[in-house]
């Protein structure tokens, strides 16, 4: 097997311009870095990662703390993170898990034996003031949620005006007696998303009705959802649109509207958020916000890279972009109110 000496050499270069041009450190022009690059090509040298790994203290290992590997949502993010992972040179282990205690104990253990550079956090409550322990200890990512109390690096859009910017979508339709179905946790964009739709019915000068309000569960489950869109239809004077906090639980007030006879959009609009694969398999086909997943993931794993070699100088992160994707769920009101 080729070595470093044998890339150098065939090069014409020392070994430590070898290894800048490697570990891509340091000044070298681009004439040399063309000539590694060819002489490594043409030995078909493999660095010894685990060797420069154990020299510089680093595993060159990401830790992701992701709440549901089946949600198509975070299947997207984590397809971003797993991509720039492997065009930096890292390895990632994913992490099940939502639990606050686990999430603390497997962040603990990787500070304490170099397991893991970095953690990428794709779930928080948006009060989870114990991060601040660790600003100082690991470089933390946090990603789609985040905790605003925390200065931490975060990957988010911004949810509050893209919930306003939905919600002013439906009143522009005629919609008056506009729903929400969020969920019963304690994220930051669930917050934020109600915030935004509170907002912009007032805006509009209309109270907001408790009676419209309703959570599913904390995992915006299907099941949950078609609970409480059930129990949105059986009011007396029921919503003639809803906005959904999720897409999953959209579909699920879609199948709920079309059990009880209630065609969408004729009778009710639906909104989702986010834009999964689900949104355009059978019609009608989801209005929803989309939001950039696969991008999302690959900006924060960058992120990671560039926070653990500046730790702890932070990078700046602006917030991602979020598109209102018009479809066949929604259409002008159709209520005589």
């Amino acid at each position: 097997m080729a070595t470093i000496d044998d890339v150098a050499r065939k090069a014409g270069v020392s070994v430590a311009t070898v290894s800048r041009v490697l570990n891509r450190s340091g000044n070298v022009k681009g004439a040399t870095v063309e000539r590694v690059q060819n002489a490594i090509e043409a030995l078909a040298y493999v660095p010894n990662l685990s060797a420069r790994n154990l020299r510089r203290n680093e595993s060159m290992t990401a830790m992701i703390m992701a709440p549901n590997f089946t949600n198509p949502y975070y299947s997207h993010i984590l397809a971003g993170i797993g991509d720039m992972a492997q065009i930096l040179g890292y390895s990632v282990f994913i992490c099940n898990t939502a639990d606050t205690k686990a999430v603390k104990d497997l962040i603990d253990s990787s500070v304490k034996t170099n397991r893991a550079d970095g953690v990428i956090l794709l779930s928080s409550a948006y009060d989870a003031s114990w991060l601040t322990d660790y600003v100082q200890q690991i470089p933390i990512v946090q990603c789609c949620e985040y905790v605003d109390a925390v200065q931490l690096p975060r990957v988010a859009i911004n949810n509050y005006q893209a919930a306003f910017e939905a919600v002013e979508y439906l009143l522009n339709l005629g919609h008056r007696r506009i729903a929400i179905l969020s969920a019963d946790n304690s994220h930051i964009s669930t917050k934020a998303r109600y915030e935004g739709y509170c907002d912009a019915l007032r805006a509009e000068g209309l109270d907001i009705r408790r009676e419209y309000h309703v959570k599913a569960s904390p995992d915006y489950s299907y099941g949950s959802g078609y609970v409480m869109a059930n129990k949105l239809f059986n009011l007396q004077e029921r919503p003639s649109a809803v906005f959904c906090v999720s897409d999953i639980l959209a579909l699920s007030v879609i199948a709920a509207a079309g059990d009880r006879g209630l065609s969408v959009p004729g009778d009710v609009s639906v909104m989702g958020f986010d834009d999964v694969d689900y949104t355009t398999m059978f019609h009608p086909h989801l209005t929803t916000v989309r939001q950039p997943c696969y991008e999302m993931g690959r900006t924060s794993m960058q992120a990671l890279h560039d926070y653990k070699t500046n730790f702890p100088n932070q990078p700046r992160i602006e917030p991602m972009p979020h598109l209102l994707t018009v479809r066949e769920s929604t259409a002008p009101c159709k209520i005589v109110l």
